[in-house]
């Protein structure tokens, strides 16, 4: 029979009142993870902000508490591969690299005559107008931005936005014409609609 080597072992709440030896390595049976103890503080540092593989359910989301650096990869290689889909709340490019592709995930608007954009969710919006239409805005967020297609169906339609967008190249438009395409494009630099610059651009 092979030789079993057991570590100190104890709840999170036991672990909290336990200073453990420098260099001693105990269990948390309630993390089941180890904890790392240096001697002076009380309950230790457990390592739990790693990742934890757990192939056996792919769709449970995993939380690295810590920093990533991923090292790997080339000018041809790619250093991060995603096979599904990805959500970030910002994305930061190297200024020193070419970008060749960036793409944003789309989600199409049923168009209604009050329609919510959320800074929160999809950056890619389409919506065709099926009347007139008054805009809001939700989930705004520090560098989070918003490139929508307006189609307008037939029929010249008014237009509404919220009073705190700042809009930049022209007015805030009050019309679409009819059977016109046009491209909004917000980027958000806080956390209310005040914080929100907007440009807009029709085609003639």
């Amino acid at each position: 029979m092979p030789k079993q080597v057991r570590l100190r072992r104890g709840t999170t709440s036991q672990h909290s009142a336990f200073t453990g030896a420098d260099g001693e390595v105990t269990v948390d049976t309630d993390k089941r993870c180890l904890v790392i103890h240096d001697g002076v503080t009380a309950g230790g540092k457990p390592v739990d902000g790693f990742i934890k593989a757990n192939p056996g359910s792919p769709l449970t989301a995993q939380t690295i508490a810590g920093p990533v650096n991923l090292a790997g990869g080339d000018s041809e290689t790619f250093g991060l591969s995603v096979t599904n889909q990805a959500a970030f709340n910002q994305v930061v490019i190297n200024a020193d690299l070419q970008v060749k592709r960036y793409l944003l995930l789309q989600e199409s608007i049923t168009w209604a005559t009050n329609i919510n954009l959320n800074f929160g969710t999809f950056g890619g919006k389409r919506i065709t107008l099926g009347g007139n239409t008054t805009f809001a805005g939700t989930g705004y967020l520090f560098g989070a931005n918003l490139v929508i297609r307006i189609v307008c169906d037939g029929t010249l339609r008014t237009l509404g936005w919220p009073a705190g967008w700042r809009w930049v190249g022209s007015a805030p438009p009050a019309t679409i014409a009819a059977s016109k395409t046009a491209l909004l494009r917000l980027w958000s630099f806080g956390t209310n609609e005040a914080e929100v610059v907007a440009h807009y651009l029709v085609e003639p």
